[in-house]
């Protein structure tokens, strides 16, 4: 039985109660009533399958099905590696898997909600949009979607012969079509929702605010959008054509395919997960971390016309309102702290003795944790892949026009008790404030976001007064210690960091 009659049957069985129908491109689909007054909807397609003789194209066009599509239940994430945390995503993971998730507070079309776009995590490698039972933003005015996107080498796999194929000349970047083919379902169809088209902000944390990022810089995303908010982006060195086609010729090697159009012809026809396995551990351009391996910025003169200096000084992205930060503390607590010396060497190189007097080392003695940054190992995995990088991002965009506001998140999960980490600030965002806050408080990100979504400023009545990044190097800290502005914080470390890149690293870190 084919997906879209068994989608109307089973809408058939859905109490009428719960079954609110919108009309979309392709037919209608049925959403989930919710309690407070909110419509859920699940799975809409945006496009058309990505499989077979479609894998590694341009999204197409979805066909339109017959009678009511259920969109009352989580659809399927798209195939993926298992990467150790993903396996409940894998085992009902498809390649038919181009599909946005909605909440809204009203479909009334005449409502023009202000939008926004979220796109998932993981390293572009796994992740799905999820369920929208918890978010909240809904109850800020804001209509919430969540798009998903090709993944891996499904979504990112460069090859000569797939540049050969394409009327741009282009590959690689497949995962960003979608993600504009999503963005131009929205421009059609969120109005219906009750969202305003010309309203649009779109957001990410981890690989969804890096390419989030990438499509700031892109001109086939040009006017699709008004603000992004960028959350923990980690976007790396960008990738030569050489090297992502060379990626994709070890893995036609790995698999026993042909070289050129023969052995891709071959790869369309192999099962997901044969392709995904011998994606795994492909070689990352020299010096890379392999945590990039699909993260890199693919620049095919098409998508992605420009790596990251050269798109800022082009006036890339220059009408777009920023938010840009990360986490005090990101990735690296479980590094022992005597191996932070060794660290702070392979991320700096020969900048290295002065990096480590910065980092505090002094008489060969470890330095003691920092009480807001942490210890030197977790200083460094943030600020080589994080911190360092938003704050040179910040300063680009300011630089070429754009009006930015630049943060740093300093608070742990909800009543965990422990340190930030990466994605941590997710929860204060999007999940709604508990009626007896946890010990450390509960810091108002979420209305800062949901100002900047509405007005394009985050500012409001209330508030902390957060300063947009001007002349001055400055952040705002929303941290347990209070909420305040800073300027320069890490400045000369950061300087270091970036002497001679026009790009930001993606350094290999030590195992």
């Amino acid at each position: 039985m084919n997906k879209t009659l068994l989608g109307s049957l089973l809408f058939s069985l859905l109490p009428a109660a719960m079954a609110q129908q919108v009309d979309v491109s392709g037919g209608k689909v049925a959403g989930l009533a919710m309690s407070d007054g909110s419509t859920v909807f699940y799975g809409i397609p945006y496009a058309a399958a990505p499989d077979g003789q479609r894998r590694w194209k341009p999204p197409a066009p979805r066909a339109p099905w017959a009678g009511v599509l259920d969109a009352t239940a989580q659809a399927p994430a798209c195939v993926q590696a298992d990467v150790g945390w993903n396996g409940v995503l894998i085992k009902g993971a498809s390649e038919d898997c181009l599909t946005v998730a909605i909440r809204t507070p009203t479909l009334n079309k005449r409502a023009r909600l202000p939008v926004l776009v979220y796109i998932h995590g993981g390293s572009n490698a796994a992740g799905a949009a999820g369920s929208l039972s918890q978010d909240a933003l809904h109850r800020e005015g804001i209509v919430l979607v969540k798009i998903q996107y090709r993944l891996g080498a499904f979504g990112f796999l460069g090859l000569e012969a797939l540049r050969k194929e394409d009327p741009h000349g282009s590959s690689a970047n497949y995962g960003l079509l979608d993600q504009i083919a999503a963005l131009e379902w929205v421009r059609d169809n969120i109005a219906a929702f009750g969202g305003d088209p010309a309203r649009v902000t779109i957001s990410g944390s981890s690989a969804g605010a890096t390419d989030a990022l990438f499509l700031t810089y892109s001109p086939l995303a040009k006017g699709l959008f008004q603000r992004a908010i960028l959350q923990s982006a980690a976007p790396g060195a960008p990738r030569s054509k050489s090297h992502s086609e060379s990626m994709g010729e070890v893995l036609l090697t790995r698999l026993g395919l042909a070289p050129g159009a023969e052995g891709l012809a071959q790869l369309r026809l192999l099962p997901a997960d044969r392709v995904n396995a011998a994606a795994l551990g492909l070689p990352v351009s020299p010096g890379v971390d392999p945590s990039f391996t699909w993260e890199q910025q693919n620049v095919d003169g098409h998508v992605l016309p420009h790596a990251y200096a050269a798109a800022h000084a082009s006036g890339a992205g220059k009408d777009i309102a920023i938010i840009i930060g990360s986490n005090t503390q990101e990735l690296g607590a479980d590094r022992q702290p005597d191996a932070g010396a060794a660290m702070v060497r392979a991320a700096f190189g020969a900048n290295a003795d002065p990096a480590l007097r910065l980092y505090g080392y002094r008489d060969g003695k470890t330095p003691l944790p920092d009480p807001l940054l942490g210890a030197v190992p977790t200083q460094v995995m943030t600020d080589l892949w994080f911190r360092c990088p938003a704050r040179w991002l910040a300063q680009r965009m300011r630089d070429a026009g754009s009006r930015v506001w630049h943060y740093e998140f300093g608070y742990g999960a909800p009543g965990s008790g422990k340190p930030p980490e990466h994605t941590t600030e997710m929860d204060y965002v999007y999940h709604a404030q508990p009626a007896t806050p946890p010990l450390n408080g509960w810091p108002p990100v979420q209305r800062y976001w949901a100002n900047f979504i509405r007005h394009g400023d985050p500012n409001g009545d209330g508030l902390p007064v957060w300063p947009m990044v001007g002349q001055r190097d400055v952040m705002l800290v929303i941290a347990p210690q209070g909420i305040s502005a800073a300027t320069g914080e890490s400045a000369e470390l950061c300087n270091l960091m970036f002497t001679g890149l026009d790009h930001p690293p993606s350094g290999a870190i030590p195992p």
